[in-house]
């Protein structure tokens, strides 16, 4: 299987304006954060640190089952999200819902917990996801919680694709942020 060229991903994001670079897990990802990011971004293709935009990594793994396509996660980072803790995915997960006639969006929305609400209140983002609902980038975006972060998944058959979705990705990780920013999620204990 192919490697996914991330020099091609990195320079068709920063065509959109996009800031990011080949990440190191030593020099990118805190030593505490190693663990639980490893399984996101340790993959044989690589990740990228974004130094712009709402995401903070995009992991690439190639998976082989009916032809070769790659899983992609985009980690929105937060001290404060736990995998283990039930609230974090009611506030955090999500998945869009859509019916189309003749390739158009006839409805959409987003089922899952408070984020979903955002998400399907975000105008721009439901005319982004409009436009490209036909791309598979786009069609299989989820949305988790996870260990110390938030991570937006999806597939992608090529680095020109996934850039082509990054916009609606990246604005699904700036309501994230907004929803994190008005909640309180914990607190850091001195010992």
């Amino acid at each position: 299987m192919p490697v996914f060229q991330l020099s091609a991903l990195i320079d068709a994001l920063e065509e959109q304006g996009f800031s990011c670079r080949v990440g190191s897990m030593e020099l990118d990802v805190h030593p505490m954060k190693r663990p639980y990011f490893e399984r996101w971004l340790s993959n044989r293709d690589g990740f990228l640190r974004m130094a712009s935009g709402s995401v903070d990594f995009i992991g690439i793994e190639d998976v082989v089952r009916m032809g070769p396509f790659y899983n992609v996660y985009c980690l929105v980072e937060n001290d404060f999200i736990v995998d283990t803790d039930d609230n974090a995915h009611k506030l955090l997960d999500a998945a869009p819902y859509f019916q189309l006639h003749n390739g158009k969006v006839t409805s959409m929305g987003w089922s899952g917990g408070v984020i979903a609400n955002m998400l399907a209140k975000d105008t721009a983002l439901s005319e982004e996801f409009a436009c490209n609902i036909m791309k598979e980038e786009v069609k299989m975006i989820t949305v988790k919680a996870a260990n110390y972060c938030c991570i937006i998944e999806t597939r992608a058959w090529e680095p020109v694709g996934l850039a082509s979705a990054f916009a609606t990705i990246d604005r699904i990780a700036h309501n994230i942020r907004r929803l994190v920013k008005t909640i309180h999620l914990g607190e850091y204990i001195d010992k």
